[in-house]
């Protein structure tokens, strides 16, 4: 009976219906502080996402925050990605746009291995 333990508890592991995949997870934070003292405005963030990040990705995440850059705070928009190694997103693309579209200086991007849970 000892014998078939380690068989029982590899046979549960294997009937489970969880399953882990593992993706990246890519987080950017869009500050909207521009240096003559304007702020990038609702519309043209809601404009942004439509033109630059919807078509370039299924799916993401996006939410409102309050950020801090070199001592001020702002608005910051953060949008998160969550994509296949093989299936790469043009982050660097939509960041460079950001950039020259609202004249930003930086864009923060955090990128993360995560397990999804499939069932």
């Amino acid at each position: 009976m000892r014998r078939l333990a380690p068989l029982f508890i590899l046979w549960a592991i294997a009937c489970s219906s969880v399953l882990y995949v593992r993706e990246q997870c890519d987080t950017l934070y869009f500050g909207t502080a521009r240096p003559d003292g304007t702020s990038v405005t609702d519309a043209e963030w809601r404009q942004f996402v439509r033109e630059v990040i919807e078509p370039h990705v299924p799916g993401f995440t996006q939410w409102a925050a309050q950020g801090e850059w070199k001592g001020k705070s702002e608005a910051t928009h953060i949008v998160q990605i969550v994509h296949s190694a093989r299936e790469q997103p043009p982050i660097a693309q939509m960041i460079a746009e950001y950039k020259q579209r609202f004249a930003q200086e930086s864009v923060l991007h955090v990128r993360s291995i995560v397990w999804l849970q499939v069932r």
